[in-house]
């Protein structure tokens, strides 16, 4: 089957296996409420999730805009628009990198031809029951990421609008399925996806405005020393290891009396995860951080992607992907730090200095 626009009705029911979108209206801000839209489809929906927004749109997040997009002229999109990708979810979190490099090296604009630019320009569903190889050599030109992509057997994907009930457009969200995992697509959930994206529009937009009025605090600290580090080439392969020296060499000055015997080791653990996830998954490490708050030693690791990391159930016949899972079990405490000024985010942790 190929390809094609579609619109229609809401469905009197909705597939038992589409989430109803009641979390996304119990997020207070915006960052949260674009991670959940992931978590809130992928696995159970689709294997990949993507949702992409109008630029114009995130900037007057960054702004501080909390206004109506119909006040500001900015309900409806303009041709050639970039759009930013706020939400990337996959079932297997190390496939995500490829998707994030293709992404990085071919932005989404309005008028595309194809995907998310499409649909957010033309404000109608996007369905492909099957997608053809030929599709997948249309949309990416790179030998080597053809033959990734090709790998991840996708087979089924829709692209549904993202209107908020004021006929605003913000962008477009995309699930797609691979060929492994289930069957394609089915009507019945192309307009169950309609009706979960106005759900997803409203609690993006309204969680917009709640973001600038009301922005969270940052984790206090209340530090006695810090230190900071800031890697010249922030995707360098090498990143985890100098980053661990650094800390290794840093910590004696930072603290004021003596460490528990395992703090060092603890440190390398969580400071790696923190750093090459915000390499593998975050686009690159802006910044380390130690301090010492006194009873607790943080660790920070900031990148330029604010979509927050996800924790995803391990799987026996997959090593990676179980880094979240180290830090939650030995950190005392751990979170995401993003505001709305600023394009990433701050992950942090923290290990009690004593016994």
């Amino acid at each position: 089957m190929d390809s094609y626009d579609t619109a229609g009705p809401v469905p009197p029911e909705v597939p038992e296996t589409f989430p109803t979108g009641q979390r996304l209206h119990k997020a207070t801000d915006w960052f949260t409420t674009a991670d959940v839209l992931g978590d809130e489809l992928v696995p159970v929906l689709a294997d990949w999730c993507a949702v992409h927004v109008r630029a114009s749109v995130v900037e007057t997040l960054r702004a501080g805009t909390a206004v109506p997009l119909a006040e500001l002229g900015l309900a409806q999109p303009i041709d050639g628009e970039l759009l930013e990708m706020v939400t990337l979810r996959h079932r297997d979190a190390e496939r995500e990198p490829i998707i994030r490099q293709w992404a990085a090296e071919r932005p989404v604009r309005t008028g595309d031809v194809y995907g998310a630019g499409r649909v957010t320009a033309t404000g109608k569903t996007r369905y492909m029951p099957h997608v053809a190889p030929t599709m997948v050599h249309a949309a990416i030109t790179d030998p080597q990421q053809v033959a990734q992509f090709q790998r991840l057997g996708i087979t089924s994907s829709i692209v549904v609008p993202l209107y908020t009930s004021t006929g605003a457009l913000l962008g477009a969200m995309t699930l797609l399925r691979e060929l492994d995992t289930r069957e394609p697509f089915t009507p019945q959930e192309v307009l169950a996806a309609e009706q979960f994206a106005r759900s997803a529009a409203e609690a993006l937009d309204a969680s917009r405005i709640a973001t600038v009025t009301a922005e969270p605090p940052a984790p206090g600290t209340g530090d006695q020393r810090s230190a900071a580090w800031r890697p010249p080439h922030p995707r360098a392969a090498t990143i985890s290891t100098d980053g661990r020296n650094w800390a290794r060499r840093t910590l004696p000055e930072i603290l004021t009396h003596q460490p528990r015997r395992d703090l060092y080791d603890d440190m390398d653990l969580i400071f790696t995860e923190l750093l090459s996830n915000a390499v593998r998954h975050g686009g690159g490490l802006c910044e380390a951080q130690l301090s010492n708050t006194g009873d607790h030693l943080r660790l920070v690791a900031a990148d330029n992607d604010p979509r927050g990391p996800a924790i995803r159930a391990p799987r026996i016949d997959r090593p990676n992907g179980r880094g979240m899972h180290l830090i939650a079990a030995i950190a005392d405490r751990w979170g995401v730090h993003r505001l709305h000024s600023e394009i990433g985010k701050r992950v942090w942790a923290d290990l009690r200095i004593t016994a």
